[in-house]
């Protein structure tokens, strides 16, 4: 059966939202009591720990898509998402080199 969200665009674009998700995951379940969203921001710039945080979410969020699209045998949607963890990867890179 051909799938709709078997194409690597959509791989994409999951692969990019989830890390984003992820972290507003986090954010509502431990922080929301203690913080707005915005002081939550700041504080992981403050204490410079954006870069790790964000590869949490990348990795963590983006492997159980991956191994979820292996196993249903949508090949092109996990290519997607691996192009996604890819770009995170160079982009915390960046960002470790560069701040």
């Amino acid at each position: 059966m051909k799938s709709k969200i078997n194409l690597t665009p959509v791989g994409t674009v999951i692969g990019i939202l989830v890390p984003i998700l992820s972290i507003l995951l986090v954010y509502l379940i431990k922080f929301q009591a203690e913080m707005s969203m915005e002081t939550f921001i700041d504080s992981l710039f403050v204490h410079r720990i954006y870069t790790k945080v964000l590869a949490l979410g990348v990795y963590f969020g983006n492997i159980a898509f991956f191994f979820l699209f292996i196993k249903m045998d949508w090949l092109k949607a996990a290519r997607g998402v691996l192009l996604a963890t890819i770009l995170y990867s160079l982009a915390i890179m960046l960002f470790r080199i560069g701040m």
